[in-house]
């Protein structure tokens, strides 16, 4: 599953790179609602 729109750069890659061999969520950590301005 890519992970697109969430983070394009290189430290979201690694976050993701990071809960796959932790036998975590791919997104976890990475989902961010926004400020709710």
């Amino acid at each position: 599953m890519a992970i697109d729109n969430l983070g394009k750069g290189a430290a979201a890659q690694a976050i993701q790179n990071a809960n796959l061999m932790c036998g975590l969520d791919e997104a976890a950590g990475l989902r961010f609602d926004g400020l709710g301005v």
